[in-house]
């Protein structure tokens, strides 16, 4: 009962001081196009900058699941959430009508990359093979 009301307090104290109406990224706004586009993509380039590191540090799957994941939010995100039930858009200005369709298209290939080289590598298969030791065990 104690850590129930443990996450509940937490819950509450996060909820109370995390959710502002005006939330600044130290207190920079983007109010020009240029600025917009800028922070779109400064995104962006962390985002491959942490691609980079995680091809580096770590396993071939952890680094094409990423690339899935980034492709999938990427697109999945904008045609859902952006398009379909316009909760938000990526920038407030008119650059998001071009600037999303681009998004949906690389994240597309980013899912079709990542799955393809992890097909490739033969970790994955999409039917198991006749004979296997599953199968062979079963019976």
């Amino acid at each position: 009962m104690k850590r129930f009301f443990g996450i509940l307090a937490g819950a509450t104290a996060a909820e109370m001081s995390l959710h502002i109406d005006d939330a600044f990224a130290m207190s920079l706004q983007a109010t020009t196009m240029a600025s917009r586009i800028g922070a779109v993509f400064l995104g962006v380039l962390i985002l491959f900058v942490l691609m980079l590191v995680i091809r580096r540090f770590f396993a071939a799957a952890f680094f094409n699941g990423f690339v899935v994941a980034c492709g999938l939010f990427l697109s999945f995100d904008i045609v859902v959430f952006h398009w379909i039930f316009q909760l938000h858009r990526l920038t407030n200005g008119p650059e998001a009508n071009w600037l999303e369709p681009i998004f949906v298209v690389f994240g597309s290939l980013a899912v079709f990359y990542g799955l393809r080289r992890e097909l490739l590598r033969g970790r994955v298969l999409l039917v198991k093979p006749m004979g296997s030791q599953a199968t062979r065990g079963a019976e």
